[in-house]
């Protein structure tokens, strides 16, 4: 969904920019370059710049403040790295939705849509209240401890150890529970479907659908194909057999599992909510990262 910005910086606590955080992928070089620009833009703008507080190579003409709640402070996040910073800002997120300027500093960028040459013209236009910003749908994961955690791309529960077939049970809010034995299963967002989904043979789902996208992995028996699945609904994932068992979340967060463990996935309360690049969508991203388009 493509929103209006002043519609959206009321919408979501506020109608200016006055605090700017700055996520980093660490010791990257062209990032702690493309920050010292930046961070000048904010301060010639009257605003003033966060960085987190583990950021300790923030130059001190920056005129940075650290802070341990860049997520909680910041009404613009400008993120300089690759998808991995982008998963690492979603993370951050509590329950308050920032908006997020991601700069792809990586290969090929499919979260951080903006490159390093458009990056301070677009937080220009960000001040200006001239930049396109889209939501994107998010997950809230419940671990049997209670836990909960954001996710952007994927939940993935899986074998860990000895390579043995596991069995889950699936239960969508119907009469019946969804079957599953296989190496494990991916419960992916539309933009995580061009990721791990994908690779286990997942369906493209575009970032303006919002539904769950449910993708065994090497599946023998019960669920065998992907299942697109409303995002209103809460799936409870239930480890019925196995050995060994492992969460894995957006690649970041890791958690041990035991036989009768349950995870709870549902669409998150708040959204993800980025800069759209104005000279690459959705299918130019496609050709570039999986040259899937021509």
């Amino acid at each position: 969904m493509v929103l209006n910005i002043n519609v959206l910086l009321i919408g979501h606590g506020g109608a200016i920019m006055r605090k700017v955080g700055l996520v980093l992928k660490s010791g990257h070089a062209k990032a702690l370059e493309l920050a010292r620009d930046i961070s000048q833009i904010i301060s010639d703008s009257g605003r003033q710049t966060l960085v987190e507080e583990s950021f300790s190579d923030a130059d001190a003409s920056w005129k940075a403040q650290p802070t341990g709640a860049i997520a909680d402070e910041a009404d613009l996040i400008v993120a300089l790295g690759g998808d991995g910073t982008i998963l690492r800002v979603a993370a951050l997120l509590n329950e308050k939705a920032v908006p997020v300027l991601g700069v792809n500093l990586g290969r090929v960028g499919f979260l951080a849509e903006i490159s390093p040459e458009e990056a301070c013209s677009e937080l220009r236009s960000a001040f200006e209240g001239k930049s396109i910003f889209a939501e994107r749908m998010m997950l809230e994961a419940t671990l049997p401890d209670n836990q909960k955690i954001r996710v952007l791309n994927e939940v993935v529960i899986h074998w860990s150890g000895v390579a043995r077939i596991i069995d889950i049970r699936l239960n969508l809010g119907a009469s019946r529970d969804v079957e599953l034995r296989a190496d494990g299963v991916i419960i992916a967002t539309p933009v995580g479907s061009s990721a791990y989904s994908y690779a286990a043979n997942g369906p493209l789902v575009h970032p303006d659908v919002e539904a769950m996208l449910i993708t065994p992995i090497c599946p023998y028996l019960g669920l065998t194909r992907p299942l697109l699945a409303p995002a209103d609904r809460t799936v409870e994932l239930v480890l019925e057999r196995g050995d060994t068992f492992k969460v894995t979340i957006d690649g970041h967060t890791s958690r041990d599992l035991k036989l009768g463990d349950r995870i709870r996935i549902k669409k998150s309360s708040i959204p993800f909510i980025i800069i759209k690049s104005r000279t690459r969508g959705y299918f130019e991203a496609l050709e570039a990262k999986l040259g899937l388009v021509r």
